[in-house]
């Protein structure tokens, strides 16, 4: 028999760890990482379609190792090609040619599912001894229609925190998967910092289109993609969202990229501060190097044995040798979302382990000192030896 995917053999330990015998998971991040299946974040009109139900589930089983995939019809061709897990059940929504109850085609499908793993629902089915085992499910993710139709109790226990525990540390498989999504980004700021010389007069949103664009050439297709292009004097205060807008460039604007696209269901973040047109002021140099030095100590921070805790206190210590004070927190942990546990903060000690994969992220605003700010983020992977910055691309100022 061959060894399971790597991180959903962790998520089973951590719900053996947490006594439970099987999870029913509906998040597209909780999904993504027991499949190896990108699952598809839902917006736009088949979200109101499935009434903004999951289309994508995995079931569970931890004594076995073993887990299934229950997704839309629509989705089932992706799901058999990018599954490590097996080929998934279907369940009808759309109803092209007949109509379709598709709250009844999805109990159905998942009730043939936990016959599958072995694990009973109906009455009791969440509970304890009757021999369906413990089965947790994702509170937060699940629609409490989706539970009764099941007869699983609404005090089922959580999935959420053995899987949170399972995620902390990447397998060799999400660490490339990562690495990969941080050149995506790179790409995109690479092309940010091409534009910057000559893109006054062009408008913020043609910029933020270029930028997309290649990053979804290196991908090579379209790309989920969130953050935010600031620009001007809208970088001196931290307000979100701030751009990009319909808006012309001007010689000597600050440009704030912070951009996080999604690459086969792994995230990126990373931010760079550029000046558009001209060549950078006092305060905008001052701001810029405030921000990268502060990037830099708190990943220097990043060492097996070490607490999340020390790269804020490297983050705040850097920002007052210059002057400035501490605007935001340093960063956070990513994987199959942006924003990931631990973070990097004052309150969390959490000890920093080999295989951790951060965003680190400081950033410096000016109010109304002057029309400028910066913000500096890399992605940087823990090693044994130290920290290894993933993402790759020079700053802009």
């Amino acid at each position: 028999m061959s060894a399971p995917h790597a991180p959903l053999a962790r998520a089973c330990a951590a719900l053996r760890d947490a006594g439970l015998d099987g999870a029913l998971l509906a998040s597209p991040s909780n999904v993504t990482y027991v499949s190896g299946w990108e699952a598809p974040l839902i917006v736009g009109p088949f979200a109101d379609i499935v009434e903004r139900a999951p289309v994508a589930y995995a079931v569970v089983s931890a004594r076995e190792q073993a887990a299934w995939l229950v997704v839309a019809d629509v989705y089932g061709g992706s799901a058999a090609k990018g599954s490590r897990i097996g080929a998934p059940e279907s369940f009808g929504t759309l109803g092209m040619v007949d109509p379709v109850d598709h709250p009844a085609e999805l109990t159905a499908a998942l009730r043939r599912t936990f016959s599958a793993a072995g694990l009973r629902s109906g009455v009791g089915g969440g509970g304890g001894d009757d021999g369906a085992g413990r089965i947790a499910v994702e509170r937060r993710a699940l629609p409490v229609a989706v539970l009764d139709a099941l007869g699983l109790p609404l005090d089922a226990p959580d999935a959420g925190p053995p899987l949170a525990q399972a995620r902390m540390i990447k397998t060799a498989e999400e660490i490339e998967r990562l690495r990969f999504a941080a050149q995506v980004t790179a790409a995109g700021h690479l092309r940010l910092l091409e534009l910057a010389p000559t893109a006054a007069g062009a408008s913020e949103l043609e910029v933020w289109g270029e930028v997309t664009t290649a990053m979804e050439r290196l991908a090579g297709g379209p790309l989920t993609v969130t953050g935010e292009l600031t620009v001007g004097a809208r970088t001196r205060a931290l307000t979100w969202p701030n751009g990009p807008f319909e808006r012309t460039i001007a010689a000597g604007d600050t440009g704030l990229m912070d951009i996080s696209p999604r690459v086969n269901g792994y995230w990126a973040d990373c931010t760079n501060t550029v000046v558009f047109g001209a060549e950078p002021s006092d305060d905008q140099r001052r701001y810029a190097r405030a921000a990268q030095e502060a990037c830099a100590a708190a990943i220097a921070e990043l060492r097996p044995g070490a607490k999340a805790s020390q790269a804020a206190v490297a983050h705040r210590e850097t920002m007052a040798a210059h002057g400035f004070g501490y605007a935001h927190y340093s960063g956070h942990q990513i994987g199959v979302t942006v924003n990931e546990l631990p973070r990097l903060v004052f309150y969390d000690d959490t000890v920093v382990e080999a295989g951790m994969v951060f965003a680190v992220e400081p950033g410096v605003y000016a109010g109304e000192e002057a029309p400028t700010g910066a913000r500096a983020e890399l992605m940087a992977l823990v090693t044994e030896q130290g920290p290894e910055v993933l993402s790759q691309f020079p700053w802009g100022i």
